[in-house]
């Protein structure tokens, strides 16, 4: 009996752990303190040049309250345009780096740039991470903030990398309004059941399927949300907004298969960009001039 107590006991000690490393913020959440080692070192010039760009020009820091009571942050550049693109990071990442050489490139296309950060994350409030499931309803929030305060005739356009992506897509199964006219995808994941199994077995070689089910009654009591409650193949086959999907074949981290997986359950107008040689997130940095060429046939189509 007193092993059997003490297998529990180790069992939930074990579930604590693991349900804070993915989910609970950190110190470093949103930050960037992880720099431009690893994969991003040969870039790390272009990163530092768009990173002083989002700087030094003309930006606004905004404000807007989620739908549960948090304080969320984003920086607003304007070009002058009726076009706004709303552009969300990745998992644990900073607005900054990630979308370190596409501001200045959003605005010389023309489309005033609304760099947020996402929940748990920058100067935004909140505790937990929710792989996009939360985070949906905050692209809502930040649609209405934009309409409200720069023009309610103002076209929108949401974009995202990696859990940025599936969050702007996990946004399709909301009401939006029919201002938002296109969804950028950028190596996002399917859903957040999909990839938690996948980095699960890969990464710490356990059933991924069985870790799944192990955290979520966990999410389900501390943060409100379900592991299995969004599925971006299943959201998009029933989403009629246009979509450009972006990954690099290259990607060991979220497979290019979960984006062709979700391009080919998408039932509206739709473009795929596949990088050859490009890692999570390195598309536009591999391909600049094919991933720009592909952005601004997708903005000009939609807008």
């Amino acid at each position: 009996m007193i092993v059997v107590i003490i297998l529990l006991i180790l069992l939930m000690l074990a579930l604590a752990a693991a349900f804070s490393f993915a989910f609970v913020r950190s110190r470093k959440d949103g930050s960037l303190e992880t720099g431009t080692d690893g994969v991003l070192k040969p870039y790390a010039e272009l990163i530092r040049e768009g990173i002083n760009f989002i700087d030094t020009s003309e930006h606004i820091r905004v404000y807007a309250e989620s739908f549960d009571g948090l304080r969320l942050a984003a920086s607003y550049y304007s070009c002058g345009s009726k076009r706004t693109v709303l552009v969300f990071h990745g998992y644990r990442s900073c607005a900054k780096r990630d979308y370190s050489c596409a501001v200045k490139m959003y605005l010389d296309m023309g489309l005033n740039v609304l760099l947020v950060d996402q929940r748990s994350h920058g100067e935004s409030e909140g505790r937990l991470i929710t792989f996009g499931v939360k985070e949906r309803r905050d692209v809502v929030t930040w649609i209405d903030y934009v309409l409200e305060h720069y023009g309610k005739d103002t076209q929108i356009f949401l974009s995202g990398l990696s859990m940025g992506a599936s969050t702007v897509m996990m946004a399709a199964s909301l009401p939006l309004p029919e201002n938002v006219k296109g969804i950028v995808a950028d190596c996002g994941f399917t859903s957040p059941a999909e990839i938690i199994a996948k980095v699960a077995k890969q990464s710490f070689h356990i059933n991924g399927k069985a870790a799944v089910a192990a955290l979520n009654p966990l999410c389900r009591i501390i943060g409100g949300f379900s592991l299995y409650e969004c599925s971006t193949p299943k959201i998009l086959a029933e989403c009629d907004i246009p979509i450009l999907f972006i990954h690099g074949k290259s990607d060991d981290f979220v497979p290019c298969d979960m984006t062709v997986e979700s391009f080919n359950a998408a039932r509206g107008k739709k473009e795929i960009c596949l990088v050859e040689g490009a890692g999570h997130g390195l598309g536009y940095l591999v391909d600049r001039e094919g991933v720009t060429a592909s952005l601004r046939i997708f903005f000009n189509t939609y807008s």
